[in-house]
């Protein structure tokens, strides 16, 4: 199994359509590949961690970091890791980051802080505590799983407010 954590400047603004868009195809990707992983959304990123067969995860990441949807695409880890995933039942998760309390916060001139080895390794567990979270809990954004609803009914409720 590999495991892949990248942040980029996300193009278009949060809880867009954009947003909805790369979580539903997500979705459906990742769960026919056999990958799990998260998504953060903060204010003008995203952190992405990735968890899945090495031969899936790589040739899906090179695909990401053309996506027009964001920019400045930055591998933090890219290793193969012990299975099974941290990462559980998500075929992809998403929830929102309080970028500033983990200290990952864009910069006033709007460059991104440096990542270090160890901050990224916080980030990958900090998403993996929060994966636990929003299954038990729900999270805190838009598109976030609610509390005790089923992957079907969340996937269900993201694809309606697609077509709105």
């Amino acid at each position: 199994m590999h495991q892949l954590l990248y942040r980029s400047i996300a193009n278009e603004e949060e809880f867009g359509d954009s947003d909805l868009d790369i979580l539903l195809k997500a979705l459906e990707f990742n769960a026919a590949k056999g990958i799990t992983g998260y998504l953060w959304r903060g204010r003008g990123q995203f952190f992405q961690a990735l968890h899945g067969p090495r031969v899936e995860v790589l040739p899906l990441m090179e695909r990401i970091s053309t996506d027009p949807r964001h920019s400045e695409v930055e591998v933090l880890i890219s290793e193969d890791g012990d299975a099974p995933s941290p990462f559980a039942e998500w075929a992809m998760g998403y929830d929102y980051v309080a970028e500033d309390v983990l200290g990952i916060s864009l910069e006033e001139d709007n460059s991104r802080p440096m990542i270090s080895p160890a901050k990224a390794r916080d980030i990958w567990g900090k998403m993996i505590e929060q994966s636990h979270s929003e299954a038990e809990w729900g999270g805190a954004s838009p598109y976030s799983r609610k509390p005790t609803e089923s992957m079907d009914a969340w996937i269900k409720r993201l694809s309606a407010a697609r077509g709105r």
